[in-house]
């Protein structure tokens, strides 16, 4: 499964980092998303019940909404003082905390309730006992101390304490009252501790019920924050658990907002997958590698129960999801950029040999190796998932004869229809940027018996790399 990085590499924590989310609890929950796997299908269509009921709230209850997040962000993390509680007393502070989040159940369950949605595993529920125990003046204020009601005892020494503070007043401070005061301190420190533990007792038979509520505000904000990044990007939910593996058009939004910084867009992707190996392939630069993360992105997103950004997106339940890209090192074990990528290639077969549905995206494999032994080992990765039969492979190469082994075979069309003409007045020293312009990032399905497009040459001369250079070439 994939790493920290590899979910910034797919842009999967621009995705998660872009949700507004009131709570922490909604935040940690973001921060380690839960992956559906396949005996988790009915969890995670009850997921996606919950955001599409949210997201029709956020586009017709505007206001409504608007209020129940305002609801939400003053929620604060009480799950330390849930563990002590089970243990110790707690101090005032965090007994303080306690009642804050009483308090806020209050307003957060009729808010909620209000909206009639009928959450599936989200049930916000106020506790009128528990705060009533914390409260028992029934004042509801956003503060605590130890009441009097709490103890007839601690209310007397308060009212002598108080009268010796009067004395001390009025006849200033003698050794008498000042001895009488320190004791009056103690006993009431004392009480207040004896209260205190008598108080956290009763509450620990309302800390599994705290829990429950902590856990369902957690689950509404983040499926709130879901629905609403749905809404604002016109994402979609996608239908899972199916037999087919169809996503079209699908936009990866890190790369798009990078694009558009530079005024440039996205170019939608679309893909059908079928069980072995996908060969998608094109020229360096022609964008197999964004297609692949973009893929490996809406795949994660739809297993984690999030809408998807595509005009449409049928999967199956996977059993896993694993991507290698990039050059990987294994400097503690002194292998090399390819040593390191063949172990982590060989810890994916080992991984992936029995489960169900994974998919397995390789970009570039082998490229650490010289050209005709990469090529032979992209060949072997493809028959091994064809003959395993039990992952959806997608394997990015610009080798040739892979394509051949291909169920399915995708191309980037790369500078295919530019001209040398019209590439060279066109770029007059833009460099790379330049060069963008006149790429074709679509990915389109071609014959298996197509052969990478050879636009190596095409991109040396337009970057105007020296003429000596570009003569010599004997392609």
């Amino acid at each position: 499964m994939f790493d920290n990085d590899q979910l910034s590499a797919i842009g999967f924590r621009f995705v998660t980092e872009s949700i507004e989310l009131m709570t922490p609890y909604g935040e940690s929950l973001a921060r380690r998303p839960h992956f559906y796997t396949g005996d988790e299908l009915p969890e995670l269509l009850s997921e996606q019940r919950n955001v599409k009921k949210l997201m029709e709230a956020v586009a017709s209850r505007v206001s409504e909404v608007n209020g129940l997040m305002r609801l939400l962000m003053p929620v604060k993390d009480i799950r330390r003082s849930m563990d002590e509680l089970a243990a110790r007393t707690l101090s005032e502070v965090e007994l303080f905390e306690i009642k804050r989040f009483l308090l806020q159940l209050e307003l957060i369950a009729p808010a909620l309730s209000s909206l009639g949605l009928e959450l599936e595993g989200i049930n916000v529920a106020a506790m009128p006992r528990a705060l009533d125990l914390i409260d028992p003046e029934g004042m509801r204020s956003p503060s605590f101390y130890v009441s009097d009601k709490l103890s007839p005892l601690l209310g007397e020494i308060r009212r002598e304490r108080k009268t010796v503070d009067e004395q001390i007043k009025k006849a200033g401070l003698t050794d008498e009252l000042s001895a009488r005061r320190t004791l009056l301190a103690a006993r009431e420190e004392e009480e207040n501790a004896r209260v205190r533990t008598e108080l956290c007792i009763k509450l620990r038979d309302h800390r599994a019920e705290l829990m429950r509520n902590a856990d369902s505000i957690g689950r509404l904000d983040l499926a709130l924050g879901k629905a609403r990044l749905a809404e604002s990007m016109g994402a979609v939910i996608p239908e899972v658990g199916c037999e087919e593996f169809v996503l079209k058009d699908m936009v990866n939004p890190r790369f798009a907002a990078a694009l558009g910084e530079k005024g440039r867009e996205f170019v939608p992707v679309s893909l059908e997958l079928k069980k072995g190996s996908v060969v998608i392939t094109g020229a360096n630069m022609g964008g197999k590698s964004i297609a692949i993360k973009t893929l490996a992105l809406n795949a994660m997103l739809a297993m984690c129960g999030f809408a998807v950004f595509a005009k449409e997106a049928k999967l199956p339940m996977l059993g896993g999801l694993y991507l290698l890209s990039e050059d990987r090192e294994d400097a503690m074990g002194g292998l090399s950029s390819f040593g390191g990528e063949m172990k982590a290639f060989d810890g994916i077969l080992r991984e992936t040999e029995k489960q169900r549905d994974p998919l397995v995206l390789l970009d570039e494999f082998a490229r650490g190796t010289n050209p005709h032994e990469g090529a032979a080992l992209v060949r072997a990765a493809a028959r091994l998932f064809n003959e395993r039969n039990n992952a959806y492979a997608v394997i990015a190469t610009h080798f040739d004869g892979v394509a051949k082994l291909a169920r399915l075979h995708y191309q980037v069309a790369g500078l295919r229809s530019a001209d040398a003409e019209t590439l060279d007045s066109g770029m007059k020293g833009g460099g790379t940027e330049a060069l963008a312009k006149f790429m074709d990032y679509g990915l389109y399905p071609v014959s298996p018996d197509e052969e990478p497009p050879r636009d190596a040459v095409k991109i040396i001369k337009a970057l105007g790399v020296t003429e000596e250079f570009s003569a010599l070439i004997d392609v």
